[in-house]
């Protein structure tokens, strides 16, 4: 570790570095020659805007839309972290993201080929500076610290492009993938006709000029299959893993490498574990507590029928102490198996008490109505909503199309029996087929 004994010793260093400018750690980063992957940058972005973005009282005035999507924020590329910040106007702690940058590059020294040179340039240039922290807008930070980093083959936004599954998309929306693409310079349609989806799988799939034309002669529903069978899921209608999909393809990310991310990341974050809490999952479990207090009333009622006859037994005439005191443990023995669930409060309940309890079960199943479907976008509505209807249109196109064969069909056997019968009519009156047939046939 050269300059430092323990990993403990150089974070603690590293909060005195934060004092030294933005643009001089670059000039640093670049005199060394040290371009970082994106993905290290999503990171520090993740873990420097953690606890502004579940903070209790902005958590509080999310829909519940974003808190079910936000359960997947550990796997947020960039793109979502950069909305969040300007959606929700996030301050940016440039001073943290420099010390998590600084713990990052020293736990990673000899993955990135660096000496005590450099940190000896980083204490100089700390000396350099008084105690003031930089102050600024995170895309203002970025602009300046933006040719640090580099996307890494097979990687999309900082993300592996196998990470991109069905998972992961549930944080996204359709319109945050359309803007994702716009980020790297591809425009999604909604939806690619027969050619494009062909180009897709000739590129998925690396076809030959003739395995290519082959697919020209199938249908669109054939193509589909056909990519299914494959496993590679495609549709004309592009959904989010089709767009995933069809940024991969615009920006011939097909069949490359994807690097592995070997960096340590053993750093020291702040815990934020319980701060990621679905509204969601937690109400219904609250809902049997009403059902359990309902047993113990039942049982309560008929502890004052046995209370208030046993006093009526003991006559006033007697005396003696022994008598009395039989009488009360007695009574007390069933009481006393009872006492845990018999409560003061609970005494002049009677039977009815449980109805009302019962009527407000149907509120406590609210939050139940939160369902994938509820969170669909506007914009995956209206390709549901597009997609019914051209199934719909289809139906009544193929039902159409019946109508008219079975009526030309009938049109036709009523003709030839129409046919067939006039033949015979005339025939049996004078004893030659209509129409010169008889000549044909002699």
């Amino acid at each position: 570790m050269g300059k430092f004994k323990t990993n403990e010793e150089y974070f603690a260093f590293s909060k005195r570095l934060v004092v030294i400018p933005t643009e001089d750690i670059r000039k640093l980063l670049e005199k060394f020659k040290i371009s970082l992957p994106l993905f290290i940058h999503a990171f520090l972005l993740r873990e420097t805007i953690r606890s502004k973005v579940f903070e209790e009282k902005l958590y509080d005035t999310y829909t519940d839309e974003l808190k079910y999507r936000l359960r997947g924020y550990d796997r947020y590329s960039v793109y979502p972290l950069e909305k969040m910040i300007e959606k929700f106007n996030l301050d940016f702690e440039v001073a943290r993201y420099k010390e998590l940058l600084f713990d990052i590059i020293f736990l990673n020294l000899d993955r990135l080929s660096l000496k005590n040179s450099f940190l000896n340039e980083l204490e100089q240039l700390q000396h350099n500076y008084t105690v003031d922290l930089e102050v600024m807008s995170y895309h203002h930070f970025y602009s300046l610290f933006k040719s640090v980093y580099h996307e890494t083959p097979g990687y999309l936004d900082g993300v592996p492009l196998d990470h991109w599954d069905d998972e992961m998309l549930n944080s996204y929306t359709l319109g945050d993938l359309k803007e994702l693409g716009q980020k790297y310079g591809v425009d999604i349609p909604r939806r690619i006709n027969k050619a494009k989806l062909i180009e897709i799988l000739t590129a998925k799939f690396n076809l030959t000029g003739n395995e290519a034309s082959l697919l020209v002669k199938m249908s669109v529903l054939d193509l589909e299959i056909y990519a299914k069978e494959k496993g590679f899921r495609i549709s004309i209608d592009l959904k989010k893993q089709d767009m995933i999909e069809y940024i991969q393809y615009a920006r011939e990310m097909y069949h490359k490498p994807i690097e592995k991310d070997d960096f340590s990341y053993d750093v020291p974050l702040e815990s934020h574990e319980d701060e990621v809490v679905s509204d969601i999952e937690e109400e219904p479990i609250r809902k049997p507590a009403p059902k359990e207090v309902v047993i113990p009333v039942e049982e309560d009622i008929e502890v004052p029928e046995i209370v208030e006859e046993k006093p009526i037994e003991v006559m006033p005439e007697e005396t003696e102490e022994t008598t009395k005191t039989e009488i009360v443990e007695e009574t007390i023995i069933p009481e006393q198996k009872k006492e845990p669930e018999i409560k003061p409060e609970t005494k002049p309940i009677t039977k009815a008490a449980p109805k009302p309890e019962i009527k407000e079960e149907p509120e406590l199943q609210a939050p139940v109505e939160v369902t994938p479907e509820s969170l669909l976008s506007s914009e995956e509505k209206e390709l549901l909503d597009e997609k019914i209807n051209q199934i719909i249109k289809r139906f009544y196109k193929k039902r159409r199309r019946r109508r008219i064969i079975w009526t030309v069909t009938i049109v036709l056997i009523m003709a030839i029996l129409g046919f067939v019968g006039y033949s015979y009519y005339y025939y049996t009156i004078n004893g030659i087929l209509p129409f010169g047939l008889s000549e044909l046939f002699n």
